[in-house]
């Protein structure tokens, strides 16, 4: 069955790789200075990885803010290489920067990606971080791991930043749907973000295009409804599920994204290994 939450132009195959030699060029501009730890271990399955970039500079007291990058794919596909480019960005920023893999439906269902995500983050916070902020970022399935993460454990997570994510899955249909061999019909409402209960959520900003043809807008915005003091949204005109298109609106909502992750987490300057030492005497 093809991934209803994953849509790429079968007629562009050329597309997908393009993108993917952007993001290993812009990777590579971006990781001057950049400490990158590939395949730190949060289990004993093969695809439990997390890859972590971090600043070449004397951390801060406290240690570094960061952000853990949770991929899409419809909780079936997808690989925290979607992240290689940004991750690199966060870290130039003063903030670690940590995507993850997890595990993978047919072979893992539901509640499996989410125990991972779970795991991840106490693996992220067992690092040399400063635990009291960390931001959680995720795309599409990724979105909808990120904001049940958040909503189970608002009192150590600073922020959510979730672009084009399920809120209520009940609505994206049955079996045969983007649900189906994930879910079973029973674990649908607890499994929805909207339905969480959370008396205080960390704030979350919701990046969707209002042409969303995988994951309607509606779901951005029920979600604003409960919850209208924490949840801000970035609705983007014509915007598509994969928020690349129109390319201006979507390049300026997720430079919103990174400034608004930025100011939740308010990182330091670089540290001392940047400043002029002058000689005392």
């Amino acid at each position: 069955m093809q991934n209803p939450l994953v849509k790429v132009p079968a007629a562009l195959p050329a597309l997908a790789r393009a993108n993917a030699l952007r993001r290993r060029i812009e990777a590579r501009l971006r990781s001057f200075d950049v400490e990158d730890w590939p395949g730190v271990v949060y289990g004993e399955d093969p695809l439990q990885r997390i890859r972590i970039w971090a600043l070449n500079d004397l951390a801060p007291r406290d240690g570094w803010p960061a952000v853990l990058l949770i991929h899409g794919g419809g909780w079936r596909e997808g690989d925290l290489s979607d992240f290689e480019s940004l991750a690199p960005a966060f870290a130039r920023r003063g903030i670690v920067a940590a995507a993850m893999n997890y595990r993978l439906a047919p072979d893992h269902r539901w509640p499996a990606m989410l125990e991972d995500a779970h795991a991840a983050l106490d693996r992220l916070r067992a690092t040399q971080v400063d635990p009291t902020r960390i931001a959680l970022w995720g795309h599409s399935a990724g979105g909808h791991l990120a904001l049940l993460l958040g909503l189970q454990r608002p009192a150590e997570v600073r922020c959510v930043v979730a672009m084009g994510a399920p809120s209520d899955l009940s609505v994206l249909g049955g079996e045969d749907s983007a649900v189906g061999g994930v879910f079973s019909p029973d674990q649908l409402d607890a499994a929805s973000p909207l339905l969480q209960p959370c008396a205080e959520p960390p704030p979350i900003l919701l990046v969707h295009g209002e042409a969303d043809a995988v994951v309607p807008i509606g779901h951005a915005r029920a979600l604003a409804t409960r919850w209208p003091e924490r949840v801000r949204t970035i609705e983007i005109p014509d915007g598509d599920h994969g928020i690349r298109w129109p390319l201006p609106a979507a390049l300026r909502a997720r430079r919103e994204a990174i400034r608004w992750t930025q100011e939740q987490l308010q990182p330091a300057g670089r540290g001392s290994k940047w400043r002029v030492r002058w000689k005392k005497g």
